[in-house]
């Protein structure tokens, strides 16, 4: 058996409408139209004892996140999740403008959590953690330079696998001063 190819990430959220609103106001997401699913096959299904559930497909590049929201939802133990323990520990988006976009995530009802910058190559990479309305962890990363970017994939061993995706590096001006 071999996997075809990647379908999506799923993320559950409290409200379908405010989390959308987040994905695509703050990280320039484009949403698809909301649908509903109901019935006792479908939380079995789930694993879940919600009796219902609304989704909402979100498209950035070629990556594919299902924002879905249960009724009843159940609130985490707490928010945000520890990054160390198992399951979901972020999703990663690389920015043309790091403080544009901690600002838009802020504007969003999300949250700053850290803040880290280092060389890999002839420049800077900021990293910035933040967490969205509902604490699920977002990564942001951005590279002064192309030479920055590409130090950076080799170090996480990345040069190969074509990371970030080609045509979508940011540019070098934009980001902090």
């Amino acid at each position: 058996m071999t996997a075809l190819g990647y379908s999506h990430l799923a993320i559950c959220v409290a409200d379908l409408d405010r989390g959308a609103q987040f994905y695509t106001a703050a990280l320039g997401f484009r949403a698809g139209p909301s649908y509903t699913s109901a019935g006792r096959r479908v939380t079995a299904l789930m694993e879940c004892e919600a009796r219902r559930f609304s989704g909402r497909f979100l498209r950035l590049g070629d990556v594919l996140v299902e924002l879905l929201a249960y009724d009843p939802s159940q609130p985490p133990a707490r928010t945000p999740r520890r990054p160390d323990e198992v399951g979901y520990a972020h999703i990663s988006l690389v920015v043309d403008d790091i403080e544009a976009a901690v600002a838009a995530v802020e504007h969003q009802g999300g949250a700053r959590r850290t803040r880290f910058e280092i060389s890999f190559d002839d420049g800077r990479t900021v990293i910035v953690f933040v967490t969205d309305p509902d604490g699920n962890r977002v990564e942001l990363i951005w590279h002064s330079t192309d030479g920055e970017s590409r130090g950076h994939a080799a170090y996480l061993g990345l040069a190969g696998l074509g990371w970030p995706a080609a045509g979508r590096e940011p540019a070098a001006a934009a980001g902090p001063a």
